[in-house]
């Protein structure tokens, strides 16, 4: 009887030991919680004061309502069947029909790698619930007019879906530019069996070649104007013209080199920053430093042939130069001069020709601007990336030059879709980011396209608000500081 009250006893006590342990710890969890509840909402109201204000539910359905309007103007059915009858694509209607093909386009060659022309053709089935075979599908992309149908979208989808979304700052050093135009190519090698089609520069590498000549603007941060022609071709003499750029700022590569063009683009009042080639040897009329001083230890530059052997290592110039021409003219100049360390410490400069005037652009300024430039690189690699814009292993001249255009599209409406969200929601965007998680909102958008009603703006404002949670540019104070902000531009969006 009394080993049993123990027993009773030292239970009870180690029961309360135990009730007295669990309220310690529930003490402990209570104080930690309420730290933690601190720093979290100190931590959201930072994130908070970071966002530009919200726009209200009415704003974001009637922006998604105008983006709606505006994709089915590019590709909405009756665009589609209008542009697919001008262009003699439709003659008579088939189960492969203009709308459903371009749909399958643009939903495969947007959401993730293609590598065949057959995974357009499951994707069409799957969007019209047709079982079309492969053949009588690849009838219709052979057609001679199909390149041409898919040419006539893209200058529907430029001409509607882009708009400025960069402006220079007001009283700042850009306002006095119209337009800042970068002008670069890029090459893409197709099948051999196209030579004869498209000859390619390089005959054993990729005997066939094209090559996309795309005139950029910086303030929509787009193209404005993309040419296709053999990569045998040579592509200054598809560079804008002098007389359509004028009061612009023009930022070129290494290849658009040329005396006659500087004169030309001086007499039509264009300013320009073009990069040099090492190879050049004008002679150094003037030599100052990054600053624009002239300074004692660079008289001797002064009246000799510029190479890089003659060259001070470690600093930066800027230099006015008399260049002889062949045909006996000579042009005058500045040409500003960049030191960077090459391999095993050996000299490397880079050569940007300007016209920009040194009292208002310093050497360091201009070097800011030309890196603008790099922004139609991105979207080289954007297009390459995330648009499938890649050979396909087609024979056919049609469907290779049609498969390009048809990527160009794609890629151009997931642009205009981020730049829209970034009016609506009033932050800033990558359109990278967009582009590279386009399989989480592209499928909806296209099968809203087949429907008449409303979906398709919900659609579009679903991928808005997925946009806002997952596209954000990922340092927007850094871009004003180093990236594409820092020569002095400031996005729309953010401003109201």
């Amino acid at each position: 009887m009394v080993v049993a009250k123990r027993c009773v006893a030292e239970k009870t006590r180690e029961k309360g030991q135990r009730c007295r342990k669990v309220k310690a710890r529930r003490r402990a969890f209570k104080k930690l919680a309420m730290h933690r509840g601190i720093s979290q909402v100190l931590i959201c109201q930072k994130q908070h004061d970071r966002r530009a204000p919200m726009r209200n539910k009415d704003d974001t359905k009637q922006a998604a309502a105008s983006m709606a309007r505006r994709l089915r103007s590019v590709v909405g059915e009756e665009a589609v069947e209008r542009v697919a009858r001008e262009t003699g694509f439709l003659q008579r209607k088939r189960k492969v029909s203009p709308l459903g093909l371009a749909v399958a386009c643009l939903s495969t060659l947007g959401t993730g790698p293609v590598t065949w022309l057959a995974d357009i053709l499951r994707t069409f089935n799957n969007n019209s619930a047709a079982s079309v075979q492969y053949k009588p599908f690849h009838n219709q992309l052979r057609k001679k007019a199909f390149a041409e149908f898919l040419r006539r979208l893209l200058v529907e989808a430029l001409t509607t879906l882009t708009r400025p979304v960069l402006e220079a700052v007001p009283e700042g050093k850009l306002a006095r530019f119209r337009d800042i135009v970068v002008h670069d190519g890029t090459s893409l090698a197709l099948k051999d069996t196209l030579a004869d089609q498209w000859p390619g520069r390089f005959t054993k590498i990729s005997p066939a070649a094209v090559e996309l000549h795309v005139t950029m603007n910086a303030f929509e941060d787009g193209p404005v104007a993309i040419t296709l022609t053999a990569d045998k071709e040579a592509e200054r003499q598809f560079a804008p013209n002098a007389d359509e750029l004028n009061g612009c700022l023009l930022l070129e590569d290494r290849g658009y080199q040329s005396q006659k063009l500087f004169c030309e683009f001086k007499a039509n009042d264009v300013s320009f920053i073009v990069r040099g080639t090492k190879n050049i040897r004008p002679v150094i009329r003037a030599a100052r430093d990054h600053n624009g001083r002239r300074c004692r230890h660079l008289r001797h530059l002064e009246g000799r042939t510029l190479t890089w052997k003659f060259l001070p290592q470690g600093q930066n110039l800027d230099l006015d130069i008399e260049w002889p021409g062949a045909s006996g003219r000579s042009y005058l100049g500045r040409l500003v001069v960049f030191y960077k360390r090459g391999k095993r410490n050996a000299k490397e400069f880079t050569y940007l020709h300007t016209n920009l005037d040194r009292a208002e652009f310093s050497a360091t300024e201009v070097g800011q601007l030309y890196r603008l430039r790099w922004q139609i690189e991105l979207l080289f690699k954007e297009w390459k990336s995330h648009a499938n814009l890649h050979k396909f292993d087609t024979s056919m001249p049609a469907i290779a030059e049609g498969m390009l255009w048809a990527s160009l599209i794609v890629a151009i409406i997931k642009r205009g879709l981020a730049h829209g969200a970034e009016y609506v929601l009033g932050i800033e965007l990558s359109t990278e980011r967009v582009a590279k998680a386009a399989r989480h909102f592209l499928d909806d958008i296209v099968r809203a396209l087949f429907s008449r009603g409303s979906s398709l703006s919900g659609a579009v404002r679903n991928a808005f608000d997925f946009f806002r949670v997952n596209a954000r540019r990922a340092h927007p104070e850094r871009d004003r500081r180093t990236g594409r902000l820092a020569p002095g531009l400031r996005p729309i969006a953010c401003l109201t």
